[in-house]
């Protein structure tokens, strides 16, 4: 494992399982969030993710968190470096049972994010915030992720799923 990207929906805890798994394998850790997203929650152009990607994981060993969408070229060059790969595959009530105490903590507390961004109560009403990209995305990533994961054109890859994370900390200790 030394190019590593972890999956999962918004709350499955791919940042904490990044981190740690860099600090592990003494890897690099390539957030993915605050590389696409800069201070005042402005987002580096789509235009512009491909190059910064490449960038990132153009050398070394890493680990990075995020998605690994079809239709989104950053993604898919990630994919395309990455030797392992770690679905976070947990059930709905257990994203939601992470996130929505995760955001309100944050909201709450006003505790800085990437690049300084607070969340803000107006901020949970946006179709693009966690919480709800939690609950509505949930179905789509788990058809993209099983079909990522059975694309025979990604067999040189090592695939690694985790249904609980229970699973997750008895893999995470043999690290």
């Amino acid at each position: 494992m030394k190019r590593v990207a972890i999956i999962g929906n918004a709350g499955s805890g791919k940042s904490y399982v990044s981190q740690e798994l860099a600090r592990r394998l003494g890897l690099r850790y390539i957030d993915f969030d605050s590389a696409v997203i800069g201070p005042n929650w402005e987002r580096v152009p789509r235009a512009e993710r491909l190059e910064l990607f490449d960038a990132l994981t153009r050398d070394g060993g890493w680990t990075t968190d995020g998605h690994l969408r079809a239709n989104r070229p950053e993604e898919q060059l990630i994919l395309s470096r990455a030797d392992t790969v770690i679905w976070l595959d947990f059930p709905r009530w257990r994203i939601m049972a992470s996130v929505i105490p995760r955001t309100l903590r944050n909201t709450i507390t006003r505790k800085p994010l990437w690049n300084g961004n607070v969340e803000t109560w107006r901020m949970l009403l946006s179709p693009d915030h966690s919480i709800l990209f939690a609950w509505n995305m949930h179905a789509r990533l788990k058809r993209d992720y099983e079909q990522l994961f059975s694309d025979q054109e990604n067999a040189s890859r090592t695939f690694i799923r985790f249904k609980n994370r229970r699973d997750v900390n008895r893999w995470m200790a043999t690290v």
